[in-house]
């Protein structure tokens, strides 16, 4: 694996967004150059380390969770143009983020999401579930939650009512990747799951996709790529029968994010200072 940027310690978020990867080393948010790996830009934001922020961005704004609290920072030079605590403790603290061109959207323990207007920042508070959901995706006019207690919920995203479930596991779904019309779900049971969105059908099943738990990172060509931190490994499915085609071996730690554009997987993990680049050819 070789390195895109090396920085002090690991990236604990981080994002790619145009030209650009955003992302959080200890105290700091970095702006880099994703071609050259060129700091382009830094800024101390955070009082003290922390390792449970998700970092992400639109074209203007980027917005961190940390804990309990939502921070926005203008992207140009990371002023912060505003932060709201969300929660209050480790009931209540920020455990998944997704946005689109209205709202940003906090799941947040034990089942609630807290939206957040992007113009007035009027905030808004829903009970969905019982179960904390870690990973949010948007979908046509749904928001897609993945549940700690195994259900896969589809919300209306001007009610945040439940529209749709279905219930995958008993464990946790804690990865969802949206590839135009197919969704791919990971689940804590070490199961892929290939699902069609709009009829929330179960489209096909792999067992034992990792030995440990894994996240769904993207699409290479005509493959699903998926990240083991724990078990040190990245492999490439059939987007269509789910078959295993390739597996690459690296050294990586508990856990991490990953993005892929083209054919170069951008990946930190808690092993790694700085970003990591891997080539999927």
């Amino acid at each position: 694996m070789d390195h895109l940027v090396k920085l002090e310690s690991a990236v604990t978020g981080f994002c790619v967004k145009n030209r650009y990867i955003y992302c959080i080393c200890q105290k700091a948010v970095y702006k880099i150059d994703k071609e050259s790996g060129t700091i382009v830009y830094s800024k101390e934001i955070f009082e003290k380390d922390g390792l449970a922020r998700i970092l992400i961005a639109d074209e203007n704004r980027i917005f961190i969770s940390d804990f309990c609290t939502l921070y926005i920072l203008n992207e140009e030079d990371f002023e912060v143009i505003g932060k709201w605590k969300i929660g209050e403790d480790l009931s209540s603290d920020i455990c998944g983020m997704t946005a689109d061109e209205k709202k940003i959207y906090c799941s947040v323990r034990n089942g609630k999401i807290v939206t957040v207007d992007k113009c007035s920042f009027g905030i808004n508070e829903y009970t969905v579930s019982y179960s904390s959901m870690w990973s949010l995706k948007i979908h046509n006019n749904y928001l897609l939650c993945g549940t700690v207690d195994g259900q896969l919920l589809a919300l209306c995203r001007d009610t945040m009512s439940i529209n749709k479930k279905l219930i995958l596991s008993k464990q946790n779904i804690r990865s969802l990747y949206v590839d135009g019309t197919i969704l791919y779900a990971a689940c804590q049971d070490k199961k892929l799951f290939k699902i069609d969105p709009t009829n929330f059908e179960l489209i096909g099943t792999a067992k034992n996709a990792h030995k440990k738990m894994f996240d769904c990172a993207g699409t290479y060509g005509d493959m699903l790529v998926t990240v083991s931190y724990p078990c040190g490994e990245i492999a490439l499915w059939d987007t269509d029968t789910l078959e295993k085609r390739k597996e690459i071996k690296t050294p990586l730690s508990l856990s991490g994010n990953a993005y892929i554009e083209g054919s170069k997987l951008y990946i930190t993990s808690r092993n790694i200072n700085g970003v990591g680049l891997i080539s999927l050819d």
